[in-house]
């Protein structure tokens, strides 16, 4: 063979390869017998659509595997306490004429109904999903006073999210908020204020804090403050839930204002729940009375 044909040949043959190469750089083969060059290590995040992170303690990252609720009841698991009370009719120790004017001033530290749900039992995740962010949201909560009784014993909120301190009685009231990373925030609400206080947290708590009013002192409630918005309370009959939860494997803490015995604590401090996407069976948070302290 002539030398110029040779040199003719081994050009088109490189250029071929060239055209291959390039023809390659074009999409990523995610055929069934592709091997990735890197495996990543469970604990570590990895990047998957894009750059979304998949989530290292089981959870999915938000999109990823989809999304599910948390649907559950909290039930007393004993002799249904007799539901209590602080003050009769008219008879509060101060502002009688507004404070019980109405009706008794109940107990409200533990509230269990006929077919015993328990009340104001808060559910919520210590931390959000990995790769998971959220805006709080836009939407005011109101935190109101009436009869000498905060409407709301056990309030959820979010970080930036106001929450509008109001007052629907004609005595001074204050709401003082006694958070671990907060503060001590005191509000006085003046009679009648049906614009309210707007109070916004700026920092999350790892549980829920007590609300007094120093001015009367039987008033109570408990807030509760997250950076996400995976938390809920029960409602007077011990039903919850908790949407929009991304795919996966979670420990959620279950607290409540007689949860350590009698005092304020957890009933659950890891209450392990897989959740599905879609719709997922309910799930039942049998609690014995021992540990409200009974």
């Amino acid at each position: 063979m002539k030398t110029a044909d040779l040199k003719f040949g081994w050009m088109m043959a490189a250029c071929a390869g060239l055209l291959s190469l390039a023809s390659g750089c074009g999409k990523l083969d995610t055929g069934a017998h592709a091997e990735p060059s890197v495996r990543v290590k469970s604990a570590e995040l990895a990047k998957v659509d894009g750059d979304k992170p998949a989530a290292a303690d089981g959870a999915a990252a938000p999109g990823a595997g989809g999304v599910g609720a948390l649907i559950g009841r909290v039930v007393f698991d004993g002799s249904r306490p007799a539901p209590g009370v602080i003050y009769k009719m008219g008879a509060a120790d101060k502002d009688p004429s507004v404070c019980s004017k109405d009706g008794d001033i109940p107990k409200e530290d533990l509230v269990v109904s006929e077919s015993k749900g328990v009340a104001n039992v808060f559910v919520f995740l210590d931390k959000a999903p990995a790769g998971f962010k959220a805006a709080p949201p836009a939407h005011d909560i109101q935190f109101d006073q009436k009869n000498c009784r905060f409407t709301t014993h056990a309030l959820f909120c979010q970080v930036g999210q106001t929450v509008r301190l109001m007052n629907d009685d004609g005595v001074l009231h204050n709401t003082r908020c006694v958070g671990n990373r907060n503060g001590n925030v005191n509000n006085a609400i003046s009679p009648n204020d049906r614009t309210g206080i707007k109070l916004v947290y700026k920092r999350p708590e790892r549980e829920p804090f007590s609300v007094k009013c120093d001015l009367h002192a039987w008033m109570s409630a408990y807030h509760l403050v997250l950076d996400h918005p995976f938390a809920a309370v029960s409602d007077a009959d011990g039903n919850f839930k908790i949407e929009g939860l991304p795919a996966g494997k979670y420990q959620f803490k279950v607290w409540h204002e007689r949860g350590d015995g009698g005092k304020p604590g957890l009933l659950e401090s890891k209450y392990n729940v897989v959740i599905k996407s879609g719709d997922n069976s309910a799930v039942e948070i049998k609690t014995d009375a021992k540990k409200f302290g009974l």
